[in-house]
């Protein structure tokens, strides 16, 4: 298959794909039994991951393939899939943050609404539903499995590298004429979210109390809990 359509029958195949390794994933490390540190396997494959990870983007980063508006390695799910890795590979508590509130809150997106137009036939489609499994995976596997609980000195830390990638993209955006974060000028061919919130750059604004709205509403349930926890005491 040379093309791929969202909302398609192989749509839903590489969801449900995702799912089931999901679920696999966290049994597999809950049987291992609860541990500070990641087990050879874990390791490995968060190692792995880094270095198909480094291998793509390396690829598309050497002339003729290079293209400024569309192979630089900065869209925000790009960083959460390494982020995955290394904090697979290492459990390195600080990334934890990051895959909940912007893998949960902002690259569940392009599994929703993927700007992928390549089908099996393709590298790139294996990739695209490989890192984005990582994301997924990998942060289910945190609160599951490795027993992550955000707060919201975490939401504060997310909202603030969301800032900060937002700060180092939009020069890009612009020097470029790219659309990295979809924070640029222009909107990704396929239909997604950022259709629907107006001109740039009115839309950054819109943008900006869309992230930090939707990973607040990630703490909910986590705040509702402690709260209960609070008043059966």
């Amino acid at each position: 298959m040379e093309t791929f359509q969202p909302f398609s029958l192989l749509h839903a195949a590489a969801l449900a794909a995702i799912a089931l390794a999901t679920w696999v994933a966290v049994a597999a490390v809950r049987q291992a039994g609860p541990r500070g540190a990641p087990t050879r396997a874990e390791r490995a494959l968060g190692i792995a991951f880094i270095l198909v990870w480094l291998a793509v983007h390396g690829w598309w980063l050497v002339p003729p393939r290079l293209d400024p508006t569309r192979t630089l390695p900065l869209q925000m799910c790009h960083l959460t899939a390494l982020a995955a890795g290394l904090y697979l590979a290492t459990r390195w508590s600080a990334l934890a943050p990051l895959l909940y509130f912007w893998g949960f809150g902002l690259c569940t997106q392009a599994l929703i609404t993927p700007t992928l137009d390549v089908g099996p036939a393709h590298l790139q489609f294996w990739y695209f539903w490989l890192s984005h499994g990582m994301i997924v995976g990998v942060a289910v596997c945190a609160l599951a499995a490795y027993r992550y609980r955000p707060t919201w000195s975490d939401w504060r830390f997310a909202c603030l590298a969301a800032a900060v990638y937002a700060a180092a993209v939009i020069p890009v955006d612009l020097a470029f004429g790219a659309n990295y974060g979809f924070l640029g000028r222009t909107v990704p061919d396929q239909p997604t979210l950022v259709d629907l919130l107006g001109p740039w750059p009115m839309r950054l604004a819109l943008v900006a109390m869309l992230v930090t709205g939707v990973m607040a509403l990630l703490m909910l349930p986590w705040t509702l809990a402690k709260q209960r926890a609070v008043g059966s005491l």
